[in-house]
């Protein structure tokens, strides 16, 4: 806006100037006016020449009254010169000492970077001290644990030592009347067997072990003869370790299983029957009247004697069946026994052939892993032709 102004301005007294200088050059040829004694021509020119001079002076003038800018231009430029060479070594050292900085600040950085990279170590070494930590105070209390458990065992096993000790100690002093040094079972006997049920409750998994034991104890005292007293008598020692285990394993179970108490050493009068016990899954082995063995036979051929050649058959029916699963006794190794009654009916049966025959075994009921074997015998008579 200011610039306008001084144009707008230096127009108008740049034009006031040559219309005046137009005038009197206009009036000093007309009157042929002469200055300094020269022509008129030369004095116009010389009018001309002053005028625009005028006008110069004072268009420099009103320029340099009207702006600061226009002083400062006109008398003030070495000055501007001078500042602007100072402003330019200043901006030049500016530069360099930005530079420097820069240099510093990445140094800076550089260093800040290398502390970082360090405190990530620190802090991932720390994190592993404190994962060691915690797995070395994870063992600790496992092993505080352990040694608890330990220590309870211990002292379990320490009660029931001493309950053995006390318990052996009193069969030793004639609770027992039967000659000393008398072994009563062999090692591996079975002293008592049973089916359990499973699926039941805990509670009631413990009864039905306490049972087993409880009639384990009284067959080992009939055993022993020893009559019923107030106090109850123990005759046999199982840890508790195992009778927990038995307890858990029906826990676990949905069918029957089958459990035996078994001797593992010769037990003599006057000792507890430290025993263990055997659990196996009751599966059905035989259903009712399923044939089991079935062998024909030609005593014209055969000099042996029916009660012979009975034993045999019975005996491979007992190999059949320990083969399919059922248990055996672990002293005889049989699964059952065959009265007398059916033997003789056998062999009578046997007699009435004409010594060609077929002999089945057939189960009587059903039988299970726990036995025992229950068979009917059938004689088959065979005609002699069709041999």
């Amino acid at each position: 806006m200011v610039g306008i102004r001084l144009i707008v301005i230096m127009a108008l007294v740049g034009g006031f100037i040559a219309y005046m200088a137009d005038k009197m050059g206009s009036k000093i040829g007309k009157k042929k006016m002469s200055v300094f004694g020269l022509r008129p021509k030369y004095t116009s020119i010389l009018l001309t020449v002053t005028s625009g001079t005028i006008i110069a002076v004072l268009t420099i003038g009103v320029m340099a009254i009207a702006s600061q800018s226009a002083r400062t231009a006109l008398f003030g430029m070495d000055k501007l010169q001078q500042e602007l060479k100072m402003l330019n070594n200043e901006k030049n050292n500016a530069a360099v000492a930005l530079d420097e900085a820069k240099n510093k600040v990445e140094a800076q950085n550089k260093k800040i970077s290398e502390l970082d990279a360090k405190m990530q170590e620190s802090m991932q070494e720390n994190d592993a001290m404190e994962t060691k930590l915690a797995e070395i105070n994870a063992m600790y209390s496992r092993a505080q644990n352990e040694v608890a458990e330990l220590t309870n065992s211990k002292e379990a096993l320490t009660s029931e030592i001493k309950d053995l000790e006390q318990t052996t100690e009193a069969l030793r002093k004639g609770i027992i009347n039967m000659r000393e040094g008398q072994v009563y079972y062999r090692a591996g006997e079975i002293v008592y067997a049973g089916v359990m049920r499973g699926g039941l409750k805990h509670e009631e998994n413990i009864a039905q072990v306490n049972w087993l034991l409880q009639n384990a104890n009284e067959t080992a005292l009939q055993r022993l003869g020893v009559q019923e007293t107030k106090q109850p008598l123990q005759a046999i020692w199982i840890s508790k370790n195992m009778v927990e285990n038995a307890v858990d394993a029906l826990d676990k179970s949905r069918g029957n299983l089958f459990f035996r108490i078994r001797t593992v050493a010769n037990i003599m009068v006057g000792e507890l029957a430290v025993c263990d016990i055997e659990m196996f899954e009751n599966q059905f082995i035989y259903p009712d009247d399923t044939l089991i063995l079935s062998v024909d036979y030609n005593l014209r051929d055969d000099k042996d004697n029916n009660e012979n050649l009975i034993m045999a058959f019975l005996s491979q029916v007992n190999h059949n069946a320990v083969q399919a699963g059922v248990l055996p006794d672990p002293l005889t190794g049989k699964v059952g026994n065959l009265d007398a009654a059916t033997m003789i009916e056998t062999s009578n049966a046997i007699r009435k052939t004409n010594g060609i025959f077929t002999l089945n075994a057939y189960a009587k009921g059903d039988i299970t892993t726990a036995g025992p074997v229950r068979i009917r015998l059938e004689v088959v008579p065979k005609d002699a032709k069709n041999e």
